[in-house]
């Protein structure tokens, strides 16, 4: 029996932070994969770049820290891919820094970055989430998130914060059958082109791989939480 194009589950994705890093790692790898992407993120000039790979269906350049700014974003991206299937938060930025050095407004930036933008995201996709007939929410956490690092005062407080809402959510939206995932990441490699040094960071390919098993776990079905970390090689 020839499965019609009209019987096929929709595959349309927003990744946010997608200009540089995993974040656009993960927009290449899910548009290899088939996806119809969307890319947003706040360098212009990066998305251009991404704009031309195939499958990258739109991008829009936007400070997902501000709530209308991510609406609009959101919004306009939905509109070119006709429609949502899965949003990816991953827009974040890692900051360590002593607790006793680190300014009260940089404290409230980190919480913007790594939580907040994910929160004014989610808001504005949701209603569109509701309407596809497999939905998706994936949380790009962080080891931090459960396991807070001295230095990381700030950057394990907006981790934390992002667990919590999405362990909450997790049993309003599945009720709705939208499927809420966290994946906690070890240190990843910061250049896609740079080797993991001593193995104590990964390729962002490998995260990325990860990401994609959870969107395409088989209906009915979510992977909910995991946690992804270097394998350290044995002692010689």
């Amino acid at each position: 029996m020839v499965t019609s194009m009209v019987d096929q589950p929709q595959k349309r994705v927003i990744v946010t932070g997608a200009s540089q890093g995993l974040g656009r790692v993960l927009a290449e790898i899910l548009a290899k994969s088939g996806w119809r992407v969307g890319a947003v993120a706040r360098n212009s000039t990066a998305l251009e770049n991404l704009a031309s790979t195939p499958g990258v269906v739109a991008v829009r350049a936007a400070d997902l820290t501000d709530a209308e700014a991510a609406r609009v974003a959101i919004e306009e991206l939905v509109e070119e891919l006709q429609g949502l299937d899965a949003l990816v938060n991953n827009a974040g930025k890692v900051h360590f820094q002593p607790f006793e050095e680190t300014r009260a407004e940089d404290f409230l930036r980190v919480l913007e970055q790594n939580f907040l933008s994910a929160v004014y995201s989610t808001q504005a996709a949701l209603p569109h989430l509701k309407s596809s007939k497999v939905a998706s929410l994936i949380q790009i956490s962080s080891i931090s998130g459960t396991h807070p690092l001295p230095g990381g005062s700030a950057y394990s407080a907006a981790k934390h914060a992002l667990v919590g809402w999405s362990r909450s959510i997790f049993g309003e939206l599945r009720e709705q059958g939208i499927r809420v995932s966290l994946l906690h990441p070890g240190s990843i490699t910061p250049n896609e082109q740079e080797v993991a040094s001593e193995n104590l960071s990964m390729p962002p390919e490998e995260v990325a791989r990860m990401v994609l098993h959870q969107l395409e776990a088989p209906p009915g079905t979510v992977v909910s939480e995991v946690e992804i970390r270097p394998l350290y090689p044995p002692r010689r």
